[in-house]
Formats: structure tokens, sequence, C-alpha cells
């Protein structure tokens, strides 16, 4: 009896962790973020970077990129419209085209339901298609890592902007 009331309080606090960590990532992704991202090719070596800032208007997210090229990504509702400043064109998609763990924790955050394991400070969300690793490393920061669909792994660093 008391290796089953012992496991069941190992549980309530494995769950309570768990939850107090996603809570707080849910908290820190409603805020205007900045943002930048390091993409490196297992293949060729080759690293890229991009910076710029997440903006939230009312349903809107905004996906400001600075550098190295400009371009805008506003997420409304079901679409995403994606300006380029270099050709001055717009172009939209459906949301639902696009298969971007990033773009739907943005947008919904994490539920307990997304995490296949944790840590004190991260989550992993595991999928049959992708894995993510979210780490928070303070109350106005946290880290995605992950590989797109191209085998590149990616790494973005989020700041709360003040």
């Amino acid at each position: 009896m008391t290796k089953i009331i012992s496991s069941l309080v190992l549980l309530i606090c494995f769950n309570l962790s768990a939850l107090d960590l996603v809570d707080n990532l849910n908290d820190l992704i409603q805020n205007d973020l900045n943002f930048i991202q390091k993409s490196i090719n297992p293949k060729t070596n080759k690293v890229d970077n991009s910076a710029g800032n997440v903006i939230r208007k009312n349903d809107v997210i905004t996906i400001n990129v600075d550098s190295p090229f400009k371009e805008r990504y506003k997420i409304k509702q079901d679409i995403v419209e994606i300006y380029d400043y270099d050709f001055d064109e717009t172009k939209t998609i459906l949301l639902e085209d696009i298969n971007a763990r990033t773009i739907n924790f943005l947008l919904s955050g994490i539920s307990l339901e997304d995490i296949s394991s944790f840590t004190e400070n991260a989550v992993y969300l595991s999928s049959s298609t992708d894995d993510v690793y979210i780490e928070l490393l303070s109350d106005e920061a946290f880290v995605i890592k992950f590989k797109d669909n191209l085998g590149i792994n990616n790494i973005i660093n989020f700041e709360a902007i003040k």
C-alpha cells in the first residue's frame, strides 16, 4: 500500500512540475518576442543566421525577418501572408498546408498531451513527423530546437521585448 501511495505522490508531483513549465512557456510566448535563428546543414556544415521579431496584435501574429533577407509573415485565422520586401511580392498560403510545429506553438502554445518527456526547464515534443525541444532559459527567454523537413537543424532563441 505504501508503494502505491508513493507512486501516486510521485505521479502528481511529476504532472505539477510539467504543468508549471508548460504554463510558464505558454505565458512567455504571448509576449512580443525578438528572435535569432541558426540553421545548420549537417551535410555541408553551412550555418545560416536570421533575426527578427514576433509581434502580436489582436488575433494576428506578425513575424518580421530583418536579416539576412527582409520578409514578413502575417498569420491570421487560417492563412499565412508572406511579403518579400526585396521583390515587393506577396504570397498567401493556407495555414493547414504548412507542417511547422513552431508556428503551431506560437499560435496555440503547448498542452500536456504534446509532451513526450521533460526536465526541470525543458519539454520534448515528439510526433511521427518531427521532434521539437523547447527549453525555458529564464522568465523572459526560451529556445526551440528542431530538424526541419529538409534535414536542417534549427535553433531559435526567443526573448521577450520589454
